[in-house]
């Protein structure tokens, strides 16, 4: 999904004026082309970039590329599993480390090859999700009758686009800091290659994951800034519409009276073509979820396990009975561990956030136009323009219920989930550090 967010963003410069935001956007772009060039290189993207924006073609050699990457990562994965469980001696000092411990490496792994799986089979539906993205920019533009729209939709670097795509900069960023540490901590990794480069290998599994998840973050944000534009337009027509008012003289002067029938008539054909782009919209939206919902039912289930075995690790290793009759000491706070998970549950929140902000663009849509229908004129308008509001309001009264998307049909990605998320994460941590407490008595 970069493809179209770097083609729309290297259109026009910056909206605001100031060097610092023009590098800023500058850096902005190149971290975008370093995450298209991983995700080619990890099999995720299967696609040629398009010439001027105009088409994205699926690559033969990506494409062989990746079910490669499928292959190599379903195999070398029990190594990478066995590697780690007999070389990492620090999980097999307690039970309950070796209970916790393993299951985060076992649901990385088989994520990652999930959604290596769903990119080499489904790339046809990924590439042609990319060129609807940029057909409904290319339609959504001819209909913007001003210039001030026209240029409007060209500036897709506003301050709040370029602040989630810091956000997710900085993520991944934060991302490799707990497998630098266990690099340069753990003894086993001078005397033992394949530990080493299994312990990389499993970072760049859940790179895999996060990067899946990156390219449908950033294809919500297109998605988003279409959407906003589309509302945007629906007002303004609207808002035409309720400017205009019948000559006086209604029924005597003819000229005047087809003048003001012609006007309507041309903003119901307006509204019928915006009605179609909102479709599509839509539509995509729906996909694009569907491609993705079982990257982020993973995604959903790795992050607060991670989030809670860390989170219990730094417990354990400060306060834990078992460490300080064996040390008689405490360790220090893993100040890793904790850069690493605040990293990690950034990106949840992300993810969360970007879907119920799609969720609500739509359901603006359906308050810009009823309170553009309120302002209309109780009379004098043409049947062409009230049968095209009756319909989109009928249209926009449905699509909450025909286009409802979820992770999977499990769950929706809005803020109760998130909330239940941390809920459910200090729970199992009471339990396990009562457990603890039990057993190491």
């Amino acid at each position: 999904m970069p493809v179209a967010f770097i083609t729309i963003c290297r259109r026009r410069p910056f909206s605001l004026s100031g060097w610092t935001f023009y590098w800023i956007q500058k850096v902005a772009v190149a971290a975008l082309l370093l995450l298209y060039g991983l995700s080619k290189v990890f099999g995720l993207m299967a696609a040629s970039t398009p010439h001027r924006g105009r088409r994205v073609r699926e690559s033969l050699y990506w494409r062989i590329h990746g079910y490669v990457m499928l292959i190599f990562v379903g195999c070398f994965s029990p190594i990478a599993f066995a590697s780690v469980y007999q070389r990492m001696a620090f999980l097999r000092q307690n039970r309950l480390l070796l209970l916790i411990g393993f299951n985060r490496y076992v649901l990385n792994l088989v994520c990652s090859f999930a959604t290596l799986y769903i990119h080499t089979t489904k790339q046809r539906e990924i590439v042609g999700c990319l060129n609807q993205l940029l057909r409904c920019r290319r339609r959504l533009k001819r209909l913007m009758h001003t210039p001030e729209l026209r240029q409007s939709i060209d500036h897709l670097s506003t301050r709040s686009n370029l602040l989630i795509v810091g956000v997710l900069i900085g993520v991944y960023i934060l991302s490799p800091v707990h497998t630098v540490q266990i690099l340069s901590w753990d003894p086993a990794v001078r005397a033992n290659f394949l530990y080493a480069f299994s312990l990389v290998f499993i970072y760049a599994c859940n790179l895999i994951l996060r990067l899946s998840l990156g390219l449908y973050v950033l294809a919500l944000l297109l998605l988003d800034h279409l959407g906003h534009h589309s509302n945007q337009l629906l007002a303004r027509i609207l808002a035409d519409a309720a400017s205009l008012r019948p000559p006086f003289g209604y029924g005597i002067i003819r000229r005047r009276q087809q003048l003001y029938r012609s006007q309507q008539t041309w903003l119901a054909l307006e509204l019928w073509r915006l009605l179609h782009v909102h479709h599509q919209l839509l539509a995509l939206y729906r996909s694009i979820c569907s491609l993705t919902g079982l990257q982020a039912v993973c995604f959903v289930g790795l992050v607060p396990l991670e989030c809670m075995v860390h989170m219990f690790f730094t417990y354990f290793t400060h306060y834990s009975k078992f460490i300080l009759r064996k040390y008689q000491r405490p360790f220090p706070l893993n100040y890793y561990a904790m850069v690493f998970t605040a990293g990690l549950f950034t990106h949840l929140i992300l993810v969360i956030f970007l879907a119920h902000r799609m969720s609500r663009r739509f359901a603006h849509t359906r308050q810009a136009l009823r309170n553009g229908v309120l302002a209309l004129p109780p009379g004098g308008t043409v049947k062409q323009l009230n049968q095209t509001l009756h319909y989109y309001g009928l249209y926009l009264k449905n699509a909450e219920h025909i286009f409802a998307v979820s992770a999977c049909g499990l769950f929706k990605l809005n803020n109760v989930l998130l909330f239940c998320i941390v809920e459910g994460m200090l729970n199992y941590l009471m339990i396990l550090i009562q457990f603890d407490k039990v057993i190491n008595k």
